[in-house]
């Protein structure tokens, strides 16, 4: 099945031009529902969003128009084009010509690879969008050293075991999910809340 996904970030703003260019690139296809949410994109926390991923099944693919419409957060991102690699759902994103490609059938390896660039390319992005921060972050800092205005942030702030989990998600040991989890938090988007809070000290 196909389907297509479009958000807006404000009641304001017309989702007609995304619509009309999902149903062009389609043309015969039949896109099943074209989901749309009229919000922020700086976390998933979207109805619409949510309702689409629990229709998406092994097989499907979902179309969108640019990679930016499902949200702002680069690391995020990269974790839900993750989430869809791996239930086998296939993303079209018709800024990304790679993606459009024409898949032979039975060849798994091609959408493997399609979604692997899509993930390798979002870590890339989302790396040096994590350094830059660090090195804006770090002048700060700095600055408000020599001022002496800097205090640090107390480590009472954070929940309970945080800098353990935190090593373990960025050994790669586990997701924002399972560390989301572990640490009884209600969304990812508090998660990244804290460790922005814990890069940021």
């Amino acid at each position: 099945m196909f389907f297509g996904y479009v958000r807006i970030s404000s009641k304001d703003q017309n989702e007609g031009r995304q619509i009309k260019a999902l149903t062009e690139y389609c043309n015969e296809l039949k896109i099943e529902n074209i989901h749309v949410d009229k919000q922020s994109g700086k976390d998933f926390e979207r109805e619409q969003y949510q309702a689409l991923k629990n229709r998406l099944r092994e097989g499907d693919t979902l179309i969108i128009k640019e990679l930016d419409r499902l949200g702002r957060n680069k690391q995020m991102i990269k974790e839900e084009l993750e989430y869809f690699k791996n239930n086998k759902i296939r993303i079209k994103i018709l800024n990304i010509p790679t993606t459009l490609m024409d898949l032979p059938k039975d060849n798994d390896w091609v959408f493997d690879m399609i979604n692997n660039i899509l993930v390798e390319v979002l870590s890339a992005i989302a790396e040096e969008e994590r350094n830059k921060i660090r090195a804006r972050q770090a002048e700060g800092i700095a600055i408000a050293k020599e001022q002496g205005r800097y205090r640090g942030r107390p480590k009472s702030e954070l929940p309970k075991d945080f800098e353990k989990l935190y090593k373990q998600w960025k050994g790669n040991k586990i997701n924002a999910t399972q560390f989301t989890m572990l640490l009884g938090l209600k969304s990812r988007t508090t998660l990244y809340k804290y460790i922005g809070r814990y890069e940021e000290s």
